[in-house]
């Protein structure tokens, strides 16, 4: 009866232990670093249209964490999002979707 009590509390401790791991995918705001500053998703589509005469660049790397260098993004695997300045911010098209994105106040 003894040893049972004890592989109980074992087991519970690997459980614990397991729950504890950090940095895991989703633990990450929608973000993206350009110009060594980093905009986050604000979940809102752009009010206005996206002028097709300002540089439109791509996203160039994924990361599971935050971003660390420019044009890196956590949010799409496929690197074929595009991203821009507008007079509102940063828009990310999502989605066929132009996302803004703003810096952390």
């Amino acid at each position: 009866m003894k040893n049972k009590g004890l592989w109980l509390i074992f087991i519970c401790m690997i459980i614990l232990a397991g729950c504890s791991k950090k940095g895991t995918e989703g633990d990450y705001p929608a973000a993206i670093m350009v110009n060594d500053t980093i905009y986050y998703s604000t979940g809102e589509q752009l009010s206005g249209e996206v002028n097709e005469s300002v540089v439109i660049r791509n996203i160039t790397s994924y990361t599971d964490e935050m971003p660390a260098k420019n044009g890196e993004a956590n949010f799409n695997r496929d690197l074929d999002s595009e991203y821009t300045f507008t007079d509102e911010g940063l828009a990310v098209c999502i989605d066929n979707e132009w996302i803004l994105f703003k810096q952390q106040e």
